[in-house]
């Protein structure tokens, strides 16, 4: 073999990563970058690989990446999504932390059960996680859904979070600007990016008309908080949204308002898909909170 195979193997096989996962995903908001995200992956040197952990009666699928050694942030993705929704904000972070960044229950490759799917089980796994991997406590990212999870977990275990990072999310059902429907079938195809993904990776594809109408009945009963609850929150949060989010705007404010040590940044002409929309702008937010 030549000896500088590398130079000539290691740009054609990013190509056809590149070939692979622009054929494998439709050009959509969803899967924005992740050719490129894979490619960095493979050749950054920050990935450390996925694994299943045993957690709350599933195995809950998880990447880790950057050094062990750093500070730990836990990267968690909204609702009906999976990893590669925060991949701008993976590399972003892999550099300077310890990113652990699982697929919540029944999302992506992790597993399921026959129960409904809540953000109070879904708070529990991410400690339960946090337990499996030695980690005390940790940053934590969320977006969306992810960002609900991370407010349960900083109200019910203050001790676990050293820092939050909340974007787009909401901690009543009176945040939402319009209520989700009743049945997936109404959505249509604006679940397809979802749907596709789920059914590529999923332990079990075809639970994806179970799983979308569990997720769906969650957002339309959850979460039932009090501004009054938010006051146990003890970690400095970062609150996100974008000028357009779908959370109401003076439901986000309220949420600031009723954290002991938070930060509102509303960013100018984003919408709920703030993390793909404008990454940059984003993650300098992110870093510059985490890191002060």
């Amino acid at each position: 073999m030549p000896k500088n195979w590398k130079k000539l193997i290691l740009p054609a096989v990013a190509l056809l990563v590149v070939l692979a996962a622009a054929g494998f995903w439709a050009l959509n908001r969803s899967a924005s970058g992740i050719p490129a995200f894979y490619v960095w992956k493979l050749f950054s040197g920050e990935a450390n690989g996925g694994a299943h952990a045993p957690v709350n009666g599933i195995d809950l699928y998880y990447e880790t990446y950057g050094d062990r050694e750093a500070p730990p942030v836990l990267v968690l993705h909204g609702g009906m999504g999976f990893i590669e929704s925060m991949h701008y904000q993976i590399s972003a972070l892999a550099p300077s932390h310890f990113v652990v960044a699982p697929d919540s229950r029944g999302h992506g490759r992790s597993g399921d059960t026959d129960a409904p799917i809540t953000y109070e089980q879904m708070a529990a796994d991410m400690l339960a996680l946090m337990d499996e991997l030695g980690i005390g406590k940790a940053d934590i990212v969320g977006w969306s859904d992810g960002g609900i999870i991370g407010l349960i977990v900083a109200m019910e275990h203050p001790d676990r979070v050293r820092r939050l990072v909340t974007i787009g999310a909401n901690y009543s059902l009176d945040g939402l600007s319009s209520m989700p429907p009743e049945s997936a079938a109404e959505l249509g195809e604006a679940l397809a990016p979802a749907r596709d993904f789920y059914i590529n990776v999923a332990p079990d594809p075809s639970r994806w008309p179970v799983f979308a109408e569990k997720v769906l009945h969650m957002w339309r009963t959850s979460p039932n908080y009090a501004a009054a609850d938010l006051g146990r929150i003890g970690a400095p949060v970062l609150v996100m949204a974008g000028e357009h989010d779908s959370i109401k705007r003076e439901h986000t404010e309220s949420m600031a308002h009723a954290i002991p040590d938070a930060t509102l940044d509303i960013v100018p002409g984003a919408s709920h898909f703030l993390p793909l929309e404008m990454p940059e702008r984003a993650n300098a937010s992110i870093r510059t909170f985490l890191d002060g």
